[in-house]
């Protein structure tokens, strides 16, 4: 049984002609004939009264018509709210997200117009770290995912490439590094260092740098803020490296007491990717911010990261 047959059984039980049936059904008039006919097989008795004018129905093509009707309105009920949630974005969107990307991607006036035009779209922000976020993605906790992806992201999930950002050394004005012509990796050998958690992807990437080139150096904080570490920074309590967009800023304040420099011997980068899982897997609200976000992205971010 399909529900066309019973859309064209309840149009010839409502029209009572084969021709005005038809007509309702924009098909021909052989071909709701047959439709019914499968139908009657299907349940193996008559539906109308074969030969009869006006078209009369049997006793079970009247107790049919009930069930009829409830059935294509499910039907029809099922593809509106499917329609509702792709076309007009209703629901929850779960997002993952990390601090410090706006001066890049302008997350949040791309949120606030997505509330704006989807009243009925609740948004959820989380801060989680780098790998939390990726799996969240893969195990269905967030819809989605801003994050800075360099290794391999875990199967049924895909990112495309927004922006990418250098990260600088930082240091208090005092510092004997400030007059450097050029520093190099070898030139942090023994200094004292404000440091991001052990668990974000910049630190994991900047201890395998400092390992690699045998350099040593001292960990005199942690902090898992960039305004906290700018703080510690400006204070003296040691040099630390900083998305490039944050120094520039942080360096333009007045009574700023700080420098910043790229090390000239090796760069050291992040990327901002948009994560989500693959194809129809993802929701519509986050392929709808995924599209917003490409559109806001600068310029020379928009190449592909991970996408197949």
């Amino acid at each position: 049984m399909e529900i066309r047959q019973l859309r064209h059984f309840l149009a010839l039980a409502e029209e009572g002609t084969f021709t005005r049936a038809a007509r309702r059904e924009l098909i021909v008039q052989s071909g709701l004939s047959s439709s019914i006919r499968a139908l009657e097989k299907d349940l193996g008795v008559d539906l109308y009264v074969k030969g009869t004018r006006p078209l009369r129905l049997t006793a079970e093509g009247m107790a049919l018509v009930p069930i009829a009707r409830s059935a294509v309105r499910s039907v029809d009920s099922a593809y509106e709210v499917v329609s509702e949630v792709s076309e007009r974005l209703v629901g929850r969107l779960r997002i993952g997200t990390f601090t410090h990307i706006e001066h890049l991607i302008p997350l949040a006036a791309v949120l606030a117009r997505l509330a704006t035009r989807f009243p009925r779209l609740e948004l959820t922000i989380t801060q989680l770290a780098w790998t939390d976020r990726l799996e969240s993605v893969a195990s269905g906790g967030l819809d989605c995912a801003i994050a800075s992806v360099s290794g391999t992201l875990p199967s049924g999930v895909e990112a495309v490439r927004l922006a990418a950002e250098s990260f600088v050394l930082m240091g208090h004005r005092s510092h004997p590094l400030r007059r450097a012509a050029a520093i190099t990796l070898r030139d942090l050998d023994g200094e004292r260092f404000v440091e991001t958690p052990a668990h974000w992807e910049v630190r994991s990437h900047l201890d395998r740098l400092f390992q690699q080139a045998g350099v040593d150096y001292r960990h005199v904080a942690e902090a898992d803020d960039w305004t906290l570490a700018v703080e510690l920074v400006t204070h003296n309590a040691g040099l630390a490296f900083v998305p490039e967009g944050l120094a520039r800023q942080e360096h333009q304040q007045a009574g700023r007491d700080i420098w910043y420099h790229r090390l000239d011997d090796i760069l050291i980068e992040r990327h901002i990717d948009f994560v989500l899982p693959k194809g129809h897997a993802a929701t519509p609200a986050a392929r709808v911010l995924k599209s917003e976000l490409l559109d806001a992205a600068p310029s020379e971010g928009l190449r592909d990261a991970h996408e197949p």
